[in-house]
């Protein structure tokens, strides 16, 4: 099963990272402000606790903004601010402190500040109405010549009824005469942007993972004349089942 994504949004790789990026570091510094304080060379007690979280809960904010909007231009110039205001900070506390280790953060935060700009000028280039949509193409070989393939297809009503309207189906010889490419592109615009689309994956309930089986089925059917089915899979194979796996225990126990 193949799967090819092709970028027809504003926001692009890097700014998915930064987004990801400040939803991590913001997390640790609210979940753990002490451990990062002395790890940059600061006391870890009273005010700087205090302000480590403040800084944790501005990345967190940036970060969803970044992953929620299609077009963060705000979001991943606040970045560019920030690192300003983080660079300061450590400054004052190499002044104070005088350890090796605020160097070293010092070095890591300007190191993210280039990404930041570079980022920031990308987007600021961007203009008309902000695009968030991904084309995405899968396509699987089915060992069956291309009129046969067209039949089975125009017959799956309900499957192609599950598509959405926008949906493209091309059907192509596969090379070494290894039967049919059937492709199916569609448009994928999830709620809350890429936030959206992560938790929809991991729940197993994005189009492209349930696209992907129902093109397996498909597949199965056209060639074997019959779905592949056990005791422990019922509806066939599923990629979604994949995430919801647990230890093997014996069949009395899974029955309770």
């Amino acid at each position: 099963m193949a799967t090819v994504s092709i970028r027809t949004r504003d926001k692009d790789s890097l700014a998915r990272f930064l987004g990801w990026f400040s939803l991590g570091l913001g997390t640790a510094q609210l979940v753990a402000p002490r451990q990062l304080c002395r790890l940059v060379g600061a006391s870890g007690d009273g005010t700087s606790r205090r302000v480590m979280r403040l800084l944790g809960a501005r990345e967190v904010t940036q970060g969803l903004g970044i992953l929620t909007r299609p077009r963060p231009t705000a979001w991943v110039r606040s970045r560019v601010a920030g690192d300003g205001l983080d660079l300061a900070l450590l400054a004052l506390t190499a002044v104070k402190n005088r350890k090796v280790r605020t160097l070293f953060a010092i070095a890591n935060v300007a190191a993210v500040t280039a990404p930041d700009v570079y980022e920031s000028r990308y987007l600021g280039r961007r203009r008309g109405e902000p695009r968030k949509a991904m084309l995405v193409r899968k396509a699987v070989t089915i060992n069956r010549p291309r009129e046969e393939v067209e039949r089975a297809w125009a017959a799956a009503t309900e499957l192609r009824e599950v598509l959405r309207a926008d949906a493209q189906v091309s059907f192509a010889d596969a090379p070494g005469n290894r039967g049919t490419e059937l492709a199916v592109e569609l448009v994928e615009a999830p709620p809350a942007g890429d936030l959206g689309a992560a938790v929809l994956k991991l729940a197993g309930n994005d189009l492209a993972t349930e696209l992907a089986d129902d093109l397996r089925r498909f597949k199965q059917l056209v060639e074997t004349g019959e779905i592949a089915r056990s005791d422990g899979t019922p509806a066939g194979h599923l990629l979604a089942q994949h995430l919801k796996q647990r230890p093997a225990r014996p069949l009395e126990e899974a029955a309770r």
